[in-house]
């Protein structure tokens, strides 16, 4: 060990202080770029500068004739702490390189760990051994050992994962680590061999300068490394941006801009080539219910399922994209012949009817397809979107869940929607809107108890337009909602101007399913009263059966929270819709309205007797029924002789304006009770 000793014993303070440049040079590049490896990098150079010169104290104060006790320790404990310290920093930086990614807390506990029991078990045998060689093997031979090993490691793993990577610095970076591990193995296999004897000196050198070129070159393959490092997070950043601008975050399709490039593309190439492109253009049917029921989250997860099936639905070469919204579109480019835009239509129908999970709820969506063929319905890719959204909502008013290919016409069609639209706006906003009311009688007493409410278009050049002239447009563009506010407070003031009448009546209106599925509806009609001044009593508020079934428990959440305001609740329409008979004794409600399709033929055999059973049944739970359309004596007849509770119909009265209503009552009250008399 003489040979070696010297050496060793001259060489701490230069590594030490090397070890320390490194250091701080690696903390100032983590300052300014703010990458954590460096941090963890520069807390591993600067625990080995500890190491180092721990090491020389220590064996310096090994070496002398009368040792001092408690330096030689505390500078052995110092020395292996630091080293093992800096071989834990030193690999949990290089993996966060590698990996793009820390290290688990989980894995670093146990790398700690394994270290400190190691660190404890090297400072015994350097206690236990009285000789300077053999301390000078127990500081220096073990961590030559474990960091070699670990240099070894760390330039392979950075090999393996990050081996794509251009730029020398990576590459400077593996072999500077590769030969600083050899270098360090060679540092314990030289101290193993001295310890053997002193005849086996000869066989071993320790190489000081190198020693120190190595650190300095492990230095500059790092900075080298955090250069490269920098570039490809701008190359990666760059790509990401490049991704997010044309695809939409939600689903990971391309985006409208992106869609409409490629359909540009692709139409030159099939003018060039004379071949048809087809665009698909896609919207899930009654997907603003579902959102506004469940929740956004479940909404959004709707929507990347539903992007799932759609992309599944067709091949590699076709784009999906996501219009906006719930709307998607589809370019094919490159179509044999009409029908198979079609099928492809058919199968995406197919795909989307299968039940999706969202949470603990298996929801069934379906959806409406337009398509439009380049060059047959448009040559340019603003005219083929258009043309194919002009054919998605004629298949929405066929009924939705089905396909349909453009055609001419439907253009016109569009335009009158869309300036219905637009003028159904102006006539919100001008007071062009108002409400008739059509009576509704007790059949026990022939009293006029209450009226529905019911919307009515002043048009300025059309005249008085009846709702089957515009509501379907103001469901369709949402403009059905503010009308449906503006309808229940008009109702209100109404009724409570009947009131201060003497006239105690019940004002009924109808929601719209658009209206009841609003997340305010509870505060909209307590808003409303409380305007109006209006007894909760005096309202009434109708809700179709097909709105009541769309979902059974919110439903019942909502109409319980109305119940609570003491409003009275009908379902509309009953009779029309699901098989709900076995739900209705669920839902708070009061009154059920009989359809008109069955008063209508209700002296038919088959039509009375389901009239005469929903009659039953609704006595049964202790609810009223009231008979929609009633118009003739027949109908009147049957109607009382199966305890019909009530009546609606022109039989009465046609809606009538506030100004006429009060002449009416009069004469039909009167009417009424000599009617029942008969």
């Amino acid at each position: 060990m003489a040979a070696l000793t010297p050496h060793l014993l001259s060489s701490p303070a230069a590594h030490a202080i090397a070890a320390l440049a490194l250091a701080l040079l690696l903390l100032h590049f983590h300052t300014r770029y703010g990458r954590r490896y460096l941090l963890l990098w520069a807390a591993s150079w600067a625990s080995l500068a500890i190491f180092h010169a721990g090491n020389g104290i220590h064996l310096a104060a090994v070496g002398r004739e009368d040792p001092v006790v408690w330096l030689t320790v505390t500078t052995s404990i110092v020395s292996v702490l630091a080293g093992y310290l800096q071989i834990a920093w030193l690999l949990w930086g290089c993996f966060e390189l590698a990996k793009w990614q820390p290290l688990r807390r989980r894995d670093q506990r146990a790398v700690a760990l394994s270290l400190f029991a190691l660190s404890a078990v090297t400072w015994i045998s350097v206690a236990s051994l009285g000789r300077a060689g053999a301390s000078e093997f127990g500081l220096v031979g073990t961590h030559s050992l474990v960091g070699g090993l670990t240099l070894l490691l760390c330039a392979w793993g950075i090999w393996t994962r990050r081996a794509n990577e251009g730029g020398i610095g990576f590459m400077v970076i593996r072999v500077s680590f590769a030969a600083y591990g050899i270098l360090q193995l060679h540092y314990f296999f030289t101290g193993a061999a001295t310890l053997l004897g002193p005849g086996n000196s000869d066989a071993v050198s320790y190489f000081g300068t190198p020693h120190v070129l190595l650190q300095a070159a492990v230095g500059v393959g790092m900075f080298i490394c955090l250069l490269d490092d920098e570039r490809g997070a701008a190359v990666l950043a760059a790509s990401q941006v490049e991704h997010l601008a044309y695809h939409d975050q939600l689903t990971a399709l391309p985006n409208r801009g992106l869609f409409m490039t490629r359909l540009t593309t692709a139409l030159s190439q099939a003018m060039r080539h004379r071949y048809k492109v087809a665009v698909l253009f896609l919207d899930l049917d009654r997907f603003k219910e579902i959102n506004d029921s469940l929740g956004h989250s479940a909404g959004d997860m709707l929507l990347k399922s539903a992007a799932q099936r759609i992309r599944a639905s067709v091949r590699e070469t076709d784009t999906v994209a996501r219009f906006g919204g719930d709307e998607f579109t589809i370019l094919i480019p490159i179509i044999g012949r009409v029908e198979d835009a079609g099928r492809i239509a058919a199968n995406i129908i197919e795909a989307l009817r299968e039940p999706i999970r969202i949470g603990d709820r298996d929801i069934v969506v379906t959806t409406s397809v337009g398509i439009a063929i380049y060059p047959l319905d448009g040559e340019d890719a603003e005219t083929l979107v258009r043309n194919a959204d002009t054919a998605m909502y004629g298949a929405k008013q066929q009924g939705r869940d089905a396909y349909r290919l453009y055609a001419a016409a439907m253009n016109s069609r569009s335009l009158e929607r869309l300036e219905l639209e637009n003028r159904l706006r102006l006539a919100l906003r001008n007071n062009e809107l108002t409400l008739y009311y059509q009576p509704l009688m007790d059949l026990r007493d022939g009293s006029v108890f209450g009226l529905e409410a019911l919307i009515r278009w002043n048009h300025p050049d059309l005249g008085l337009l009846l709702p089957d002239k515009f509501i379907a447009t103001a469901e369709v563009s949402g403009l059905i909602v503010p009308i449906g506010k503006w309808v229940l407070r008009e109702a209100c003031k109404q009724a409570r101007n009947w009131l201060n009448q003497g006239l105690d009546l019940v004002v009924s209106v109808n929601l719209s399913p658009r209206q009841f599925a609003q997340p305010d509806l509870v505060f909209q009609v307590q808003s409303a009263l409380a305007e109006a001044q209006l007894p909760a009593g005096n309202l009434e508020l109708e809700i179709t059966e097909s709105s009541a079934m769309h979902d059974v428990e919110q439903t019942i959440r909502v109409l319980r929270e109305l119940k609570r305001l003491g409003v009275r609740i009908s379902i509309d329409d009953f009779g029309t819709g699901y098989s709900s008979l076995s739900y209705l004794k669920k839902f708070p409600v009061d009154t059920v309205k009989l359809d008109q399709s069955f008063v209508r033929d209700i002296t038919e055999p088959q039509d009375g007797a389901i009239a005469s059973g929903i009659i039953s049944m609704a006595h049964n739970l202790s609810l009223l029924v009231l008979a929609e359309g009633v118009e003739t004596e027949g109908q009147l007849n049957f109607l009382r002789r199966n305890d019909c509770d009530r009546l609606q119909g022109f039989l009465f009265s046609v809606p009538l304006s506030p100004a006429a209503f009060d002449k009416f009552v009069n004469r039909n009250q009167q009417y009424f009770r000599s009617a029942a008399r008969a």
